[in-house]
């Protein structure tokens, strides 16, 4: 009889610690279904951001710049530089230009306007026609630079910074390079221009945004 009880307290023993088992396999595996869970959760939490381009879909590249035929200087143009050109020096304001040309006018009987008008050519002449008889005025380059930024960049509002440009001579290309705001984010635009055709053709051969070349 005892032998009976002894054996019934076994078995209830055994139960217990089966039940015990069964518990904490369930909490185990109810835990790790949490952890994995959780990291799931977090690694979909982390998205990275889309990186956005300035650049249009298709980069426009061909550009018709307002050209200007140079005058051939003769040495009477020649003469009037020198002259005209060494009493502008002599004065500190350059806003008074036109004026000092038609007192120049004056004293050697000239018409002030006529002088005034074959003065700019002279000028422009003497400065851009180391390249041939043709050359792209500061305001037509303005005006290049401007509708190339306006096809190739994208942004509601895009403000230009500072930029400078250098033609080199021996290949007649320009390097073009440009601070601008877009949408209020700094960015650096660079490319090169190559002239064609008495400079009436612009070519845009390179082209780069902050540092990285654009392919097209």
């Amino acid at each position: 009889m005892r032998f009976f009880v002894n054996k019934l307290l076994l078995i209830g023993l055994l139960g217990l610690m089966l039940v015990g088992c069964s518990a904490a396999t369930n909490t185990e595996e109810s835990s790790e279904d949490t952890i994995e869970e959780t990291v799931v959760e977090t690694v979909e939490a982390i998205e990275e951001p889309e990186e956005r381009s300035i650049v249009a879909d298709e980069i426009t590249t061909t550009f018709y710049p307002e050209v200007t035929r140079l005058r051939n200087l003769t040495e009477e143009d020649l003469e009037w530089y020198d002259i005209i050109m060494t009493r502008l020096n002599a004065i500190d304001d350059f806003s008074g230009d036109r004026e000092t040309v038609y007192e120049i006018a004056e004293e050697y009987g000239e018409d002030p306007e006529e002088l005034w008008f074959n003065w700019l050519e002279i000028v422009d002449a003497k400065w851009y026609g180391d390249n041939g008889n043709y050359a792209i005025l500061p305001e037509a380059n303005h005006k290049l630079t401007s509708e190339i930024l306006e096809k190739n960049i994208v942004g509601e509002n895009i403000e230009h910074i500072s930029g400078g440009s250098k033609l080199n001579e021996e290949n007649l290309t320009t390097s073009v390079y440009q601070k601008l705001h877009v949408d209020g984010e700094p960015y650096e635009i660079a490319y090169i221009i190559e002239h064609r055709d008495d400079f009436n053709i612009a070519e845009i051969i390179e082209f780069s945004i902050n540092g990285e070349k654009i392919d097209f």
